[in-house]
């Protein structure tokens, strides 16, 4: 039998507990763990700018509610790689346009 030590329990714990999830990072730099490929908040924003008359890459962050903003920001911080899919990337592009738009039209 192996000998399992505290550390590697909590590897194996963690990665148990991060499977099927996307880390990224809040406004204070804490782990958060993103379910899902985020095309809800995708076609939220696609709405939000559609109803605007503008493309989505076009909004700003004060064009968000205070939520989809919060959220927008996680996705522009997410650690997305190949295995999460074009949608994961596709929607952290847009987060990461539209988290960089501050200035005024």
């Amino acid at each position: 039998m192996r000998f399992r030590t505290e550390d590697s329990r909590l590897r194996r714990l963690e990665a148990a507990l991060a499977e099927g999830t996307i880390s990224s990072t809040d406004e204070n730099g804490e782990v958060v763990r993103l379910t899902g490929s985020g095309l809800q908040l995708g076609f939220e924003l696609l709405r939000i700018a559609d109803e605007a008359g503008e493309t989505a890459f076009d909004l700003r962050p004060s064009d968000l509610p205070d939520d989809m903003r919060r959220e927008a920001a996680l996705w522009s911080r997410a650690e997305v790689r190949e295995e999460h899919g074009t949608a994961a990337k596709a929607v952290q592009e847009l987060c990461r346009a539209i988290t960089q738009n501050d200035g005024e039209r």
